[in-house]
């Protein structure tokens, strides 16, 4: 048959009956009697060639059916045949039919007919009508699954049907995870406060206290199958299996209060700080994770857990309030540091953060003051002057000669940038909060002194970060490195004034976040000049102020019976300011702990969270965004107001619930 198919195809008979035809008419011409024979041959060929034709059609019919056939047997023999499970559905829910292997996965006897859904749950979220190559991860039982799919529509039925088949994949999953399990996790631990805590315990006393939280440490990580080693008094690294790391993660890491419960003659408490590296496909690579974690957590204010696994950030801890340090030694070498950057850079530029308040234009205008003095030339980056800034802004402009001539918005700062160019952020950490973010990427100088725990969206390039969580304000630090600039410096009156405003603001008139270092920097303004009077002046507020702050106060509710939520529904200049200090008044509110007000500002939802310390703000807003201190905090959501407020509760209400769990773990 193939043989036939292959000869008698129509170019052949072409060939066959236009040769004689043409010899037929050519002797037409020459005897007529030959040329009437041809011809009548040529009619006879062309009979005997159709009648091969036909036949050849029928050959070539019965091989298609033949193939056909013997397909449709190869095919239903390899289906049933195939050690994987297989399932058809119709219209992508119901099972039409299905193999023996499919059926054993489950202990139903009758499938066909019901939903898919009710014996894989997982498919329940698939939309088989859009093919994909993707497949589909399942576990049934103790075995996991990988189902591939391919939809058909029938037309002739108007409905679909779908081919699902399984591969057992749980030999790969067994070795990943045992590959997941075994992996190296690696966890630098500092004691935040070792000198603090030396100094403050008796001589006799020290190595007990010492050798207490080693041997909490030590017996802690011993009992996960860990390594720990000691390398400096106060530093410790831990090497440790996933598995075994994981039920500390469990745990909550209640190795930070295990230390912290550490009293042997000692009046600070002992506070830890861990920092843990998952990911890196070298060792090195996984201990360099677990350094930039400590970093983070210590920048933070200490007490807690920082875990980073590629990009991706997650705290445990943090609930305590930042011990303040006693030395003083950090704050004169970073002053020192930063006064030979500036006198090695071409210029200076000093900003804070967007949408600036006391604090921020105060520790940047001081830090203008101390690169002026050593005859450097400095900008001040502002973009606009806001609500609560107008009245010490317009006072400084006034009184400080030369300061209008060197403020400059973002666009004139880049145009006034060059190569040796130096860039100084206070009261922020974050690019993207900066009163000018360009900059920051225009440069490789740049110094970082804020008073904020760090977030994960940090600039990380900072050449100097002096982010101490302890202090009250970023204007502290700056009269701390002020003090240490020049033995004979002394800033003119308005730079005091201003510093001494940004300080006030922030404790809340010396209320919140205070120890005794925040005092000593107010006496250090005072001597420099600063009138106390001329700053109530300045907090004074207008009378339509007063009156939104009161709207906000009556219009707001208290959850959880000391949380209480305000909302000042208005987009207009000041909003946020008036939101933060109406946030502050709910707090003298009897039985209120917390609070938070919301409140529109540039197209978005802004949140000023306050408390009294038993709450932390900081940690709620972090969760959707946000971040700042324990007492204060805040947070920007692109959304509704009604949105933005169910996201708060939904924070407010897993913090809460965390520290249930964090009693209940402590009285076990």
């Amino acid at each position: 048959m193939k043989e036939k198919l292959r000869y008698f195809t129509k170019e052949n008979y072409i060939f066959i009956l236009i040769l004689p035809l043409i010899i037929s008419i050519i002797l037409f011409f020459y005897e007529k009697i030959f040329a009437t024979i041809g011809l009548i041959l040529v009619v006879l060929l062309y009979f005997y060639i159709k009648k091969i034709d036909d036949n050849n059609e029928d050959f070539f019919q019965a091989y298609i059916d033949e193939l056909d056939y013997s397909f449709d047997e190869i095919t239903k023999n390899v289906v049933f045949q195939m050690p994987f499970p297989i399932v058809i559905l119709e219209d992508g829910k119901t099972i039409k039919w299905h193999n023996s292997n499919f059926k054993e996965l489950f202990e139903a006897k009758n499938l066909i007919g019901k939903s898919v859904n009710n014996f894989i749950t997982d498919f329940s979220q698939i939309d088989f009508s859009k093919q994909s190559t993707d497949p589909i991860s399942v576990d049934i039982y103790d075995k996991v699954y990988e189902f591939y799919y391919s939809t058909i529509k029938r037309e002739k039925f108007d409905d679909e049907l779908t081919f699902i088949y399984g591969i057992d994949n749980t030999s790969d999953e067994n070795i990943k995870k045992i590959f997941k399990d075994r992996r190296l996790v690696v966890l630098t631990m500092y004691i935040d406060n070792f000198d603090d805590l030396r100094q403050s315990t008796k001589a006799s006393d020290r190595s007990s206290l010492t050798g207490e939280i080693d041997r909490i440490i030590m017996n802690y990580f011993e009992k996960f199958g860990a390594m720990v080693r000691k390398y400096e008094n106060d530093r410790y690294m831990v090497m440790i299996h996933y598995d075994d790391y994981k039920k500390i993660y469990d745990s909550k890491f209640k190795i930070l209060d295990l230390v912290r419960d550490v009293k042997k003659g000692n009046s600070i408490q002992p506070t830890l700080s861990v920092g843990v590296g998952l990911s890196g496909s070298k060792p090195i690579d996984v201990y360099e994770e677990s350094r930039i974690s400590i970093d983070i957590a210590l920048s933070r204010g200490g007490d807690q857990v920082v875990i980073k696994e590629g990009d991706n950030y997650e705290y445990f801890g943090g609930k305590s309030k930042a011990t303040e340090k006693i030395s003083k030694v950090r704050s004169r070498v970073i002053s020192q540091a930063l006064k030979r950057m500036v006198e090695t850079s071409s210029k200076v530029f000093v900003m804070g953060h967007n949408n600036p308040d006391m604090d921020s234009f105060g520790s940047a205008l001081g830090i203008y003051e101390g690169i002026k003095s050593i005859g450097k030339e400095c900008y001040f980056v502002l973009n606009e002057v806001n609500k609560p800034i107008e009245n010490i802004y317009n006072r400084t402009v006034e009184d400080l000669e030369g300061f209008r001539e060197n403020v400059v918005t973002e666009i004139k700062a880049l145009e006034l940038m060059d190569q040796g160019s130096l860039v100084i952020v206070t009261d922020n950490h974050r690019k993207n909060s900066t009163e000018a973010p360009s900059l920051i990427d225009r440069t490789e100088q740049i110094v970082i002194i804020d008073h904020h725990r760090r977030g994960n969206d940090y600039i990380r390039n900072a050449t100097i970060s002096y982010i101490e969580p302890y202090a009250s304000s970023a204007s502290e630090l700056v009269t701390e490195i002020l003090n240490y600039f020049d033995e004979s410096f002394k800033a003119r009156v308005p730079v005091a004034e201003a510093l001494l405003a940004g300080l006030t603001v922030d404790t809340k008139n010396f209320v919140y976040q205070t120890g005794v270092r925040t005092f000593e920097a107010a006496s250090i303004l005072k001597r420099w000049g600063a009138d106390s009077i001329i700053i109530k002046r300045m907090f004074k507020d207008d009378f339509e102020i007063v009156k939104y702050k009161s709207e906000v106060i009556a219009d707001s509710t208290v959850i959880n019976d000391f949380i209480a939520i305000g909302h000042f529904n208005r987009e207009m200049d000041g909003s946020t300011l008036i939101a933060s200090q109406a946030a502050d008044d709910l707090l003298n509110i009897k039985g209120v702990k917390a609070s938070f007000v919301l409140t529109r500002a540039n197209d978005k939802i802004h949140i000023s969270g306050r408390s009294l310390g038993d709450i932390s703000v900081q940690l709620i807003l972090e969760r959707i965004g946000g971040g700042g201190h324990l007492t204060s905090a805040a947070t920007q959501l692109d959304m509704s107001i009604e949105e933005a407020e169910i996201m708060l509760k939904k924070a407010i209400k897993e913090y809460l619930e965390e520290e249930v769990e964090k009693n209940e773990d402590n009285i076990n």
